[in-house]
């Protein structure tokens, strides 16, 4: 079975990588992957933090001109203020609030003060129903925005659709590149979001390596 790994963002702000089955995606082995991941998870939104400040995760239920209310697990409302806030998307970096829609997954690190109102310091959004995730492999199909990647691990073979659009970011080693120049037979490395639903990859980077392809 595939080597699969998830990355989620725990109320702490540390990362997990768990193997999935099959059907899920993101099969990374690459050790600097995985702390370039931990890093972003840990240390990026912790910048600045004090220890004192807590974790809240849950899903925003409603927006507002200041913030947003966040709905956690057991049901508990809090309502989010953040003007001072640093408000972020795996991968992609820097959000602003209207970026955040109704159902979007939230990890909030601020100070909770009365009637249940959170001073956000850190912001993490992640769209319902995703998870962000990386994966390697090699172009077998390409159609319209849409590539099909290869992978085999353990001598499985498994293949992932991988859904691009206009704000897919396309590098060459390392250069700025093109999806024309993510050919069929091109080895790749992609980093998105894993739609859950629909089993698919909306990447958000595609690193094409050369070194690889010869």
């Amino acid at each position: 079975m595939l080597k699969l790994t998830k990355y989620i963002a725990t109320g702490a702000m540390a990362l997990s990588i768990l193997p999935f089955m099959a059907s899920a995606h993101g099969f990374d082995e690459d050790k600097g992957e995985r702390t370039e991941m931990k890093a972003y998870f840990g240390e990026h939104l912790n910048q600045g933090l004090q220890y004192e400040h807590r974790a809240f995760t849950g899903l925003v239920t409603a927006l507002s001109t200041t913030g947003f209310t966040l709905k956690d697990a057991n049901g508990t409302v809090y309502t989010v203020v953040t003007a001072d806030a640093r408000l972020v998307r795996p991968f992609t970096g820097s959000i602003v609030l209207s970026d955040i829609k109704v159902n979007d997954k939230a990890v909030v690190k601020g100070e909770l003060k009365d009637n249940n109102t959170i001073e956000a310091k850190s912001v993490q959004i992640m769209p319902a129903n995703t998870h962000p995730a990386l994966t390697n492999g090699t172009i077998t199909a390409v159609n319209g925005n849409t590539l099909t990647l290869q992978n085999t691990h353990l001598g499985v073979v498994s293949n992932v659709n991988i859904k691009t659009d206009a704000n897919t970011q396309v590098t060459k080693d390392g250069q700025a590149a093109t999806l024309a120049d993510a050919t069929v037979g091109t080895r790749v490395r992609i980093k998105g979001l894993w739609d859950e639903t629909l089993n698919i990859l909306n990447a958000i980077r595609i690193n094409i390596r050369t070194a690889l392809n010869k």
